[in-house]
């Protein structure tokens, strides 16, 4: 029975969205596709949304399915099906003392039973995991157990942590196999780092106008609360989050700046309270003004009569007198200017001098010394030192002094720090000075298991192996292996100084050697090995015995993908490539028979971008983790496809070829881009035994249509034996909306791309060539090569589509409607 107390134990067992308002109180947390657990048993994904339940799934074919009220529904491993009817629920917010009770009818297979079960909220307290120490909701669950005449009670606990939003731990009185669980790691968005980017003005720019612009944004896993900027020790600008801190927060603000010397400071907060500052000394250079064009002198007037000559003479006359007059009282009043200043001209200039740390320096002491001057002007009476946007010094001068030194210890945090010296003279005028120094402690490169514990023994083969890996040096590759072989490898486009470290394995009977392997950038390694024994239970034994599973089902599956706004403005744009993927997603579900939750859409308009993170998941863990054998799998792409010179790969024409996300950098494919030989790794991993790919994309690098090459990749001949390569293994296809040195041409007029508009058209009942009401792989094929052709040369193009791969017999891909 100890599987019936896991089972419930898990209806809050992945909380993964709004934290505590006010402790101790915890708000109902909600779930999007992509968020994930990692429990002692396996890593979790929530794979898809279908009913209103929420159905995550982790390697070996298991499943859970909650409600949205994060309470179980059905628990799925391997052939074991456990459903719950009504699911159990509790009532939220959480506070401590709320009680309630929950009538239940479990089963299974082989029996089931009613459940009485009382809930109650018990206390808020400290809990210590693997993953860290949180406090967290304890919530305690009794219930009577037993055939009747012989029941007793049996109590387990949840306990729930606002602050990472998850149940971390589920444990049985008495200890009752693997109901005691809890988390060994943390992956969420919460972990990433305040970070400020300025993406212009440049420091130490030189502009000739008045008015620039600050661009730039602010991110932060913990929601950035508030982005503070000054321009020469004035602040101009504040935002603040008064409701629920943002993830990201956008720069675009008007500056005007002084003739001379201007000082930018960009300060921004996180929810934690977490400061990060960036500077800019930015010089204005007025232009030189133009000469004015000399006054045309006024007309001749005819000489007047007598009288008025005598009028007007004796008015002149008196002007000239008034004029000699307003000259002296003006020369009296220049004499004493000049004499001013003059007496200004000779004080020094105000100023601050900062003679040490020097700006941008790097050191491994945590503690430095900031030494300068502050002299000049009329007299120094204010000076304040800033460390990242906190300010820890303050000297002020009732009477101002000519100068005021600088000789202060500062104690850095590790990472860049921003040091900022402001100083004011008795007039209030402002000069700052700014250092940025990056302290970079020195660190042994370290692997830090956090699970599983050396020498322990389990009763579960599913298990997960969870570390953080920490160097002063950066992290370039970590890989993990499990009794010789490897089962996971990463590594960092830019080497980080902690990287943390989660993978799934599979233990087998007996003892098993986990051994993580990291290494730096200059090549130096480092190894720690766990030994875990796994002991099979009788239980496990016994239900290898269990009734054979009713026969498959056959199902079909779709992740459509659309990319055509990319995040670096050197990757063209694309108009048509977003309504393509949209208007292909509608077909699938509409009269294509799909299941609206077994079709995942990722483009520049939904929640999960097209990123190559996310990308990589939506065909590597939610196909993966879906598609069962029998099923059927539908892969879409619209955006840019690009080639890369790769002379030492296995390409014949030199160029590997990427499928270009969102986030590709356009001169480093090979790390942020997805390579097509992935789609190898890809295919393994999906267990469907029919899977095609349909790629509205070109790889000749030409200009035009949805391909580009980068500067270091000129426009070349590139060949198709790659897809030749891909489509080897039996039940692969993929469909390319061109030849491999053709350009997949948008159209206005349709509003999308050739390719995908008969796509859809062909899906829609267009392609049904034989009238059988049945559209086919081969008769989709057919009518889009036809009809692509045949458009892209009206047009003045030349596009073919091309199909590689086969599939055993006739594939079915949709009925058409009313057929």
């Amino acid at each position: 029975m100890f599987s019936l107390l896991f089972f419930l134990g898990l209806s809050l067992l992945v909380s993964s969205m709004p934290a505590l308002a006010q402790a101790p109180r915890a708000e109902r947390p909600t779930y999007t596709t992509g968020d994930k657990w990692i429990l002692t048993y396996g890593v979790y994904d929530l794979i898809r949304i279908e009913n209103d339940l929420y159905v995550f799934a982790a390697a070996g074919d298991r499943e859970i399915h909650l409600t949205k009220d994060l309470t179980i529904a059905k628990v799925k491993r391997g052939n074991s099906v456990w459903e719950f009817t009504p699911p159990p629920s509790i009532s939220w917010p959480l506070e401590v003392g709320k009680s309630g009770k929950i009538f239940t009818f479990w089963s299974r297979p082989d029996g089931g039973g009613r459940l009485n079960i009382e809930w109650k909220v018990e206390a808020y307290e400290d809990i210590t995991v693997p993953a860290g120490t949180f406090k967290a909701f304890r919530i305690t669950y009794s219930f009577l157990l037993g055939p009747p005449g012989n029941r007793e009670w049996r109590e387990f606990s949840t306990w729930y942590a606002p602050e990472v939003r998850q149940i971390i731990r589920v444990q049985g009185k008495p200890p009752i196999g693997f109901a005691n669980n809890q988390v060994v790691a943390l992956d969420r968005p919460e972990s990433a780092p305040l970070q400020l980017a300025l993406r212009q003005p440049k420091d130490q720019a030189r502009v000739a106008t008045e008015q620039i612009v600050l661009l730039g944004k602010a991110t932060a896993g913990k929601g950035v609360s508030q982005v503070a900027v000054t321009l020469n020790g004035a602040e101009i600008s504040r935002q603040e989050e008064k409701g629920a801190p943002k993830d990201e927060v956008a720069l675009d603000l008007p500056l005007k700046l002084t003739e001379g010397r201007n000082v930018l400071i960009v300060t921004a907060v996180d929810a934690a309270g977490e400061r990060r500052q960036e500077a800019r000394t930015l010089f204005y250079e007025k232009p030189a003004p133009v000469a004015a064009a000399p006054k045309e002198r006024p007309p001749v007037i005819a000489t007047p009569a007598r009288e008025e000559a005598q009028r007007l003479a004796k008015k002149e006359a008196e002007a000239r007198a008034r004029e000699e007059a307003q000259r002296l009282a003006q020369k009296t009043a220049e004499a004493r200017t000049r004499e001013e200043a003059q007496r200004l001209a000779a004080l020094p200039p105000f100023r601050v001098t900062i003679s040490s740390p020097g700006d941008q320096a790097r050191v491994e002491n945590e503690s430095i010394g900031l030494a300068g001057l502050v002299s000049g002007g009329k007299g120094v009476s204010r000076v304040i030192v800033t460390l990242n946007g906190v300010e820890f010094s303050r000297q002020e001068e009732r009477t101002p002094q000519r100068t005021m030194a600088l000789n202060l210890p500062v104690k850095l945090r590790d990472g860049q720090n921003t040091v900022v010296v402001t100083a004011a003279d008795i007039d209030g005028m402002i000069q700052q000075e700014v250092r940025t120094i990056h302290y970079e402690k020195p660190a042994p490169l370290t692997v830090a298991f956090r699970y599983p514990e050396d020498r322990s023994r389990v009763t579960e083969e599913a298990s997960v192996v969870a570390a953080v890996v920490t160097s002063s040096k950066g992290v370039a590759k970590i890989s993990v292996s499990l009794n010789g072989s490897e089962v996971h490898q990463q590594s960092e486009r830019t080497p980080q100084k902690s990287v943390a470290v989660t993978s799934p394995v599979k233990l087998r009977e007996g003892a098993n050697a986990i051994v993580i392997t990291a290494s730096e950038p200059g090549g130096n390694v480092r190894q720690e090995i766990r030994t875990v024994i796994y002991e099979r239970p009788k239980a496990a034994v016994a239900g290898l015995k269990a009734p054979p599973p009713p026969p498959p089902t056959r199902d079909r599956w779709a992740v459509v993908i659309g990319t055509g706004r990319y995040e670096s403005p050197e990757i063209p744009r694309l108009h048509y490539t977003v309504p393509d993927a949209e208007a292909l997603y509608e077909v699938l579900i509409g009269p294509g028979g799909f299941k609206k939750e077994h079709v995942l859409l990722i483009t520049d308009r939904t929640e999960k971008k097209p990123t190559l993170r996310n990308i990589k998941w939506s065909l590597g863990t939610f196909l993966a983790r879906s598609a069962k054998k029998d099923d059927t799998v539908v892969i879409f792409f619209a955006g840019h496809g690009a080639p890369e010179v790769d002379q030492q790969g296995v390409e014949r024409d030199g160029f590997a070829k990427y499928l270009v996300p969102s986030d590709a950098e356009p001169d480093d494919l090979y790390s942020s881009g997805l390579p097509m030989d992935e789609l190898q790794t890809i295919f393994a991993r999906i267990e469907a035994e029919r899977v095609v790919v349909f790629l509205d994309a070109c790889y000749s690098g030409a200009a035009g249509g949805r391909t580009f090459a980068s500067k270091k990749t000129r426009s070349a001949h590139v060949d198709d034996l790659f897809l030749e390569r891909l489509t080897q293994s039996k039940g692969r296809a993929i469909i390319t909306a061109s030849r491999s040195a053709e350009v997949s041409i948008e159209l206005p007029e349709l509003g999308h791309g050739i390719f995908t508009y008969y796509l859809v058209q062909g899906l829609k009942g267009a392609a049904d060539l034989n009238r059988d009401g049945i559209v086919s792989l081969q008769e989709l094929y057919e009518y889009v090569e036809r009809e692509v052709a045949q458009k892209s040369r009206s047009v003045g193009g030349n596009q073919h589509p091309v199909m590689k791969g086969e599939l055993e017999g006739s594939l079915p891909l949709v009925r058409v409607k009313g057929k």
